[in-house]
C-alpha cells in the first residue's frame, strides 16, 4: 500500500531540514556553529585529527550552566574517534577540546520541532489503517509458548543431572560400606 502523499512531502521536508554540520577544533578552543532558534545539533562523532603527534590524546567536552562533561577521551593509537549520539542546544551549550591535539567533530542540525511532527504523522496513518470493526482476538494466541532451550544447555543439564546421580549412588554405597563396618 502506497503511503499517502502529505506522509512523503512531509519525509522530504524534514529530509531538507537536516543538515550536515562538522567542525575542527584546536585544543583549548570551542565549536563554532550558526545556529537558528529550534534548531538541535545532532553530534554524531568525534575524531582526532589525522595529523596529531604520536600519543597525542585530546578531551571533547560539552559545557552548560558553568559544569563541564567529557564525552569523548581520544588518544592517538588508541581510540582515535567515538559515536556519539548527543542532541545539544549550541544558545545553551558549548563544545569544547582540551589536549594536545585538533578534534573533528561532525553531526548534523535538526529541527527542534521535527519529533512532534513524526508522531503526529504516525498517529494519523494508525488511525487511517485501522479498520472500523475490531477482530476478535483467538484464545490461541494469547497462549504464549515457552522458548526451547538450546542444544548446549540441555547438554550441560543432562552432565550435571548425572554428575548429579553419580554422587548420590557414591555416597549409598558410602552408607553400606558404613553400616556392614559397624556389624
Amino acid at each position: 500500500q502506497a503511503a499517502p502523499r502529505h506522509s512523503l512531502y512531509r519525509k522530504l521536508a524534514f529530509a531538507a531540514v537536516m543538515s550536515f554540520w562538522g567542525a575542527k577544533v584546536a585544543p583549548g578552543a570551542t565549536a563554532e556553529a550558526d545556529t537558528s532558534a529550534g534548531q538541535l545539533l545532532h553530534l554524531s562523532q568525534a575524531c582526532l585529527d589525522p595529523a596529531a603527534a604520536s600519543g597525542a590524546s585530546s578531551i571533547v567536552y560539552v559545557e552548560q550552566n558553568g559544569t563541564s562533561f567529557a564525552i569523548a577521551v581520544l588518544k592517538e593509537g588508541g581510540q582515535e574517534c567515538c559515536a556519539l549520539d548527543l542532541f545539544i542546544d549550541l544558545k545553551e551549550a558549548k563544545l569544547k577540546v582540551e589536549g594536545k591535539a585538533a578534534v573533528h567533530l561532525t553531526g548534523y542540525f535538526e529541527s527542534d520541532d521535527m519529533d512532534e511532527d513524526e508522531d503526529e504523522d504516525e498517529a494519523s496513518a494508525k488511525a487511517k489503517a485501522s479498520p472500523m470493526v475490531e477482530a476478535k482476538s483467538s484464545p490461541k494466541a494469547e497462549v504464549k509458548a515457552t522458548p526451547k532451550p538450546s542444544p548446549k544447555v540441555e547438554a550441560k543439564k543432562v552432565e550435571a543431572k548425572k554428575v548429579e546421580e553419580e554422587d548420590d549412588e557414591d555416597e549409598e554405597e558410602e552408607e553400606e560400606e558404613g553400616e556392614e563396618s559397624e556389624e
